[in-house]
């Protein structure tokens, strides 16, 4: 049991091991080599496994929790073979040897390399003697509590190290980690988190099945991955790698953890003469449930558009609970002819939702491409409409403002004359009543509570928050901004969270944007205007470094100065304007 929690342990390394550019030459079975072209990464790799590991032992399904302790070291080497030789090697030992449980200690030359360059805490254990190696020792600060002091050259390290061999025989596992010279420093936090959840389908079982009926269960595998692909809502992985992960027999936790898969679809085929059963599961590994349960009885002549029906079927319901919440996708999805023009208004409201031109220019294409068939008579066409009106004059793309300005009033108003129940629309005319039609807070306030009573949906009660807030209730926007995200499991491209992080700091309520976000700070596709604002925050902490991260990763991903301006009321500008100072003596803004 510990030897196969070892290997799970191993595949976080390798994973994690890929991401930083490094290369594993060597291993002792429950020890590691691995060389990296630049400090920073050998270091953000060490912390990256560290947190997996802690996350790992955490969970209430792992039979053996084991620990490690990482060492890194620079210095000469020389070649053999594959493997790496030398006093940097060698050092790298010791430094784990004087690891503590669950922790990473580095050399001073790594750490003069990095100190600058990342923004972890450290802690300087001095010179350190271990066996005939003398070196300047550093602790990476993973947790307060990780604070110690040793003695300088200390000849009483025996006991210590004695110890720690000793737990060592009782099942904690040591990690060496080695980093070689370059002249090359990559500056790089790379993160592994995304609001976009990731699927994997594994093959269609064909256990007796005939070679034929073997191809047609692959063909549905293909089929399910094909049409899952059309959504841009999720992430699916290609057919390769769930080949691969049968092949390897890799389990539900090991797929979980090497390919930060969210769920898994699975399915086994039966036959009897010309009839087949094709029954299909999907798991949730975050919770070790059955999300969605399919079962279909055909003729293997009709197998085709089986595979077809059955993907479309279970993409619904993927779509529905993971992107937008079973009641509003269900709303949804019975004003369109078919399935794939649903998933097309999916793909549109994810471009829609990113808020920026070139994403406009894209949700307009996909808007352009179902009009056609839903001419004036279908609510949620015309909502569609009169929202890209608003993003067109908010991004000054019309080249006639009062001609659009009144093309918008006629198109929500259309909108509300086909079902005067639509809650989408009177959520639409509520926001862009306030913005561009000149209607007043108690016009829209009104709108907003009339959509709420008739409906109940994610994009209701984002709305009406963004109108609450537009009016000056931020208690009543904060409330359902939380509502919101109660109703969506899978938050994409954090729209709401986002949203939600500005309501709590202009209510000046620190601590809870903290408690929201926590570790999806660090979550890949984490908004610009959010990291900007952390900047700001850890700037006012005394958080330097933090703060220079979290603003070079906005700017990163295009941080738009005008954007972020749109989050603030005219009354709220003396904390505009307060927090746009403190950015700019972080750094530049361009």
């Amino acid at each position: 049991e510990t030897v196969k929690n070892l290997r799970a342990c191993e595949l976080i390394l390798q994973r994690v091991i890929k991401k930083h550019d490094g290369r594993l030459f060597n291993s002792g079975g429950d020890s590691f080599f691995v060389e990296f072209p630049s400090a920073v990464e050998a270091v953000e790799c060490a912390v990256a496994f560290q947190k997996d590991i802690k996350k790992r032992n955490s969970s209430d399904i792992i039979t053996v929790p084991l620990e490690f302790r990482i060492g890194i070291s620079m210095g000469d080497v020389i070649k053999e073979k594959e493997n790496l030789l030398g006093d940097g090697v060698n050092i790298a030992a010791r430094l784990e040897a004087l690891a503590q449980t669950s922790g990473i200690t580095i050399s001073k030359n790594i750490y003069d390399l990095v100190k600058a360059k990342t923004s972890h805490n450290y802690n300087d254990l001095g010179v350190q003697k271990v066996k005939k190696n003398e070196f300047h020792a550093y602790d990476i600060l993973l947790d307060p509590s990780q604070k110690r002091k040793l003695k300088t050259k200390s000849s009483s390290m025996t006991p210590t190290i004695g110890g720690i061999v000793a737990i060592l025989i009782v099942g904690i596992i040591g990690l060496i980690y080695f980093s070689s010279t370059s002249d090359k420093e990559i500056l790089a936090n790379k993160r592994k988190d995304t609001s976009v959840p990731t699927i994997l389908v594994a093959p269609i079982d064909a256990k007796g099945l005939s070679e034929n009926q073997k191809g047609f269960a692959n063909g549905i595998t293909e089929s399910m991955i094909s049409t899952f692909s059309s959504f841009k809502g999720v992430r699916v992985l290609s057919s390769n790698t769930s080949y691969h992960t049968v092949k390897n027999k890799m389990t539900d936790q090991d797929i979980r953890d090497e390919y930060g898969v969210n769920f898994i679809i699975r399915g086994s085929m039966q036959v009897i003469g010309d009839n087949a059963r094709l029954n299909l599961q999907m798991s949730d590994l975050e919770t070790s449930t059955i999300s969605v349960s399919k079962k279909k009885d055909f003729a293997l002549t009709n197998i085709f558009n089986v595979q077809d029906e059955l993907s479309n079927e279970i993409l619904s319901e993927v779509s529905t609970n993971l992107g937008v919440g079973i009641t509003q996708g269900s709303n949804w999805a019975k004003d369109f002819n078919s399935m794939e023009d649903f998933i097309l208004f999916l793909n549109w409201r994810e471009e829609y939702r990113k808020f920026n031109k070139k994403s406009y220019i894209k949700s307009l294409k996909i808007f352009e491409e179902l009009r056609p068939s839903y001419i004036n008579q279908n609510v949620t066409v015309v909502v569609m409409e009169a929202w890209q009106l608003y993003q067109k004059l908010l991004f000054q793309l019309s080249t006639d403002e009062t001609q659009d300005i009144d093309k918008l009033n006629f198109v929500l108003n259309r909108a509300i004359k086909i079902d005067p129940l639509s809650f989408d629309a009177l959520a639409a005319r509520a926001l862009i009543g306030i913005d561009k039609l000149n209607r007043s807070c108690q016009e829209s306030v009104t709108d907003i509570e009339k959509a709420l009573k008739i409906g109940f949906t994610v994009d209701t009660l984002t709305t009406a928050g963004i109108v609450y807030e537009r009016c000056r209730d931020s208690k009543s926007a904060i409330k359902v901004k939380r509502d919101a995200l109660t109703l969506v499991p899978n938050d994409s491209g954090w729209f709401i969270t986002s949203s939600l992080v500005f309501s709590l700091y202009k209510d000046n309520q620190i601590s809870e944007i903290y408690n929201l976000i926590g570790q999806d700070i660090e979550s890949e596709d984490m908004s610009a205007r959010v990291l900007a604002l952390y900047a700001f925050l850890e700037k006012e902490k005394g958080n330097i470094k933090k703060a220079k991260k979290y603003l070079e990763r906005a700017k990163e991903k295009n941080f738009n100065v005008k954007k972020f301006e749109r989050q603030f009321r005219p009354d709220q500008r003396p904390l505009l304007e307060k927090t746009i100072d403190g950015l700019l003596k972080i750094g530049s803004l361009e």
